[in-house]
């Protein structure tokens, strides 16, 4: 089969992380080419391809309404002759009509453009909460649920609990509107005042618009000493690093799934996400792993004071073990990659063999 995955950029995000993994693995068994419609890359990012992943860089200058890029577009799908087209953002949509391959769209979050979900032939949500948010739009729309999926062989697994100080890691966009971390700041404010007796450290890993917004906020709180901002950092300094951490909090506003608690779980570092959907669909209702009531800075505290005091007691790190075992299982990259494949092969495809590879 022919596949070819479509995007408009491709920058350090868990969307752009997801999409090379996948590539990499249907690459075993099945020509993939990755489409970059705008000129937002990094390298970072395509450098993670495996040399199985032929790449194209189309180069448009994001919002431009040149049509000599939709033609460009359009020449280099029909050059490609996929069998599939996956495209990760519904705007592609206005393609379809020139192409005769089956276009299958995936809903990254919640709240997102869902106009013309009848030109796709399959629409696929990364959890439960993206497909009823879909569905409660489009009451008409049929949308598979496919979670995302992780390479945990590159994940590195914790194996020591209860060392202080107490490390707290948030990964994400610095968008606190969405993201939430500037909840994360007061609760942490809080904790100083609730356990002054603790050493308790918070990192955030990522960049945005509002990184200025959260530093004021930091120092206006008293706690600049007690939190970093290390910038945008590699996935597979991540993967490397993520165990030395005892606790990852995820306090996000709006999510629509959460591959940064999924990463943490799998690496068997707690997490405490806001009581939302997508996360909570994530931990199973906190059966693995802890939550607190959204946009509530108190509860968060009072959470993660729970989880220090806990740090050292033997059931909670033999549950964190579990939950390690639960996520590998569940949301394994490899598995996530070959149900995309098997829906692609459900949409009446005549694939040649000669378009088959055997892995």
């Amino acid at each position: 089969m022919r596949i070819v995955h479509l995007i408009w950029g491709l920058n350090v995000g868990g969307s752009e992380t997801l999409l090379v993994d996948i590539a990499n693995e249907q690459s075993s068994y099945a020509e993939v080419f990755v489409v970059i419609g705008n000129d937002t890359v990094d390298q970072v990012v395509t450098d993670l391809f495996s040399r199985r992943v032929t790449t194209r860089f189309l180069r448009r200058p994001p919002g431009s309404w040149n049509p000599w890029h939709l033609v460009n577009l359009v020449h280099t799908l029909r050059g490609i002759g996929p069998d599939i087209i996956h495209v990760h953002q519904n705007s592609f949509a206005a393609v379809a009509h020139f192409l005769s391959a089956p276009m299958a769209l995936t809903v990254h979050g919640m709240n997102d453009d869902f106009q013309h979900l009848e030109k796709f032939a399959a629409v696929f949500a990364v959890s439960e909460a993206v497909r009823q948010d879909i569905v409660t739009k489009h009451p008409r729309a049929t949308p598979i649920v496919i979670h995302n999926g992780i390479n945990f062989a590159k994940v590195t697994r914790k194996i020591h609990y209860g060392r202080e100080p107490f490390r707290i890691v948030q990964v994400g966009r610095l968008y606190h509107e969405t993201k939430g971390q500037h909840i994360l700041l007061k609760a942490l404010h809080r904790l100083k005042r609730e356990l002054p007796d603790k050493h308790v450290e918070v990192d955030f890993v990522g960049e945005g618009t509002s990184h200025e917004y959260l530093c004021d906020l930091a120092k206006e709180l008293g706690i600049t000493e007690s939190c970093r901002f290390l910038g945008q950092q590699p996935r597979s300094r991540i993967y490397e690093y993520l165990h030395t951490y005892d606790l990852l909090v995820q306090p996000s506003r709006s999510e629509g799934f959460g591959l940064a608690v999924v990463e943490a779980m799998g690496a068997g570092v707690p997490v405490l996400v806001s009581d939302i959907e997508g996360p909570m669909e994530l931990i199973d209702y906190g059966n693995n792993g802890y939550y607190f009531r959204t946009e509530d800075h108190l509860d968060c505290a009072e959470k993660i004071a729970r989880i220090v005091m806990e740090s050292h007691d033997k059931k909670s790190c033999e549950q964190h073990r579990r939950t390690a075992e639960y996520a590998r299982e569940r949301f394994d990259i490899s598995a996530t990659a070959r149900r995309y494949f098997e829906e692609y092969q459900k949409l009446n495809i005549e694939v040649t063999p000669a378009r088959m590879r055997h892995g």
